[in-house]
């Protein structure tokens, strides 16, 4: 049999000391979302991602109507060259 020596063991102990460090700025809401959606099935993750891509189109959408708005009421130009 193969046995690990001492060095895989101190890089095993401390892969595992403290959280991931790809874990660092998220918040346990973040955490949350993704074990939930870690622990899905492939169809209801391509469908949890497709609802994700459905609400950013539709965001899109609206920010699009509001810019454009903003446009046609001149508030969005500099003070002095609003007429």
């Amino acid at each position: 049999s193969i046995e690990p020596d001492e060095s895989d063991y101190w890089l095993a102990k401390e892969s595992f000391e403290g959280p991931p460090r790809w874990t660092k700025g998220l918040t346990q809401d973040d955490m949350n979302a993704i074990y939930q959606m870690g622990a899905l099935s492939t169809n209801g993750l391509l469908a949890e991602i497709k609802k994700i891509f459905d609400q950013s189109y539709q965001l899109g959408l609206q920010e699009a109507t509001e810019v454009t708005k903003g446009k046609n009421l001149n508030i969005l130009l500099p003070p002095t060259k609003r007429k």
